[in-house]
């Protein structure tokens, strides 16, 4: 009987320990979502760590995420970026609906976001619906606006202007 109760505390510890676990990131990044509003329903992991440099920056897809925030990606190239990942609630991608007749596609009403992280700090991020079907091209702001939206111009004057800048 000792044996098993030294055993299932173990475990209990070992259970209570994997929240203790959770790195700065994370909670950085948990916190930056609930401040926008959003209700987190589940954490997926880190999803990618790299350096930003201007070359990242002029291809696909990290121009396209970097061209949605709103803060200057140029201060943190040669910073390591880390991206975690959430699903969320309460975010305008959650009613997203394409408007195809055709081939309809219409969020679940849950969002994937992405939270981009420098120095344990909240940078930006992306959204995405989460729908059944894979949609072609297409990431929004992490508060779910175009790129259009975010930086009130057409996308080829900004893909002009962002080219000439870090190219």
């Amino acid at each position: 009987m000792r044996k098993f109760l030294i055993y299932f505390l173990t475990i209990c510890l070992m259970l209570s320990g994997c929240g203790a676990m959770e790195n700065e990131n994370v909670k950085v990044a948990r916190e930056y979502l609930k401040s926008m509003g959003f209700k987190i329903v589940s954490y997926e992991g880190t999803a990618e760590e790299y350096m930003l440099t201007k070359d990242k920056l002029t291809r696909l897809p990290y121009m396209q995420h970097w061209g949605l925030q709103r803060e200057d990606p140029g201060k943190y190239i040669g910073k390591t970026i880390t991206v975690e990942k959430f699903i969320v609630r309460n975010h305008p991608l959650d009613n997203w609906d394409s408007g195809s007749r055709i081939d309809p596609v219409k969020s679940k009403g849950k969002t994937i976001v992405w939270v981009f992280l420098v120095d344990n700090r909240a940078v930006g991020g992306i959204s995405y619906p989460v729908v059944d079907k894979m949609l072609l091209g297409s990431v929004w702001s992490i508060d779910g606006k175009t790129l259009e939206e975010v930086h009130s111009i057409s996308y080829s004057e900004w893909q002009d202007q962002w080219m000439a800048r870090f190219r």
